[in-house]
């Protein structure tokens, strides 16, 4: 069996992966992750609220991120 199989249905697809290749919190993880993608998208958010959103995350990690490495 191969790792991964996709397969395109009228108003599906459908993804058969083998079980013994990907932990399941790390396919949760995914899941959760085009959960908030579609969200993204179906609110329909402005250009300008994209970038303020990345220059709040520049700048949390510029003030957070010698905190975050020193326990490297």
């Amino acid at each position: 069996m191969q790792v991964f199989d996709v397969q395109s249905k009228e108003d599906k697809i459908i993804i058969t992966i083998d079980r013994s290749s990907v932990a399941i919190n790390f396919l949760e993880s995914l899941l959760d992750r085009l959960r908030v993608e579609q969200l993204v998208r179906k609110a329909e958010f402005s250009e300008h609220i994209l970038v303020e959103a990345e220059n709040i995350k520049h700048e949390w990690w510029r003030k957070n991120k010698d905190r975050f490495l020193e326990k490297i």
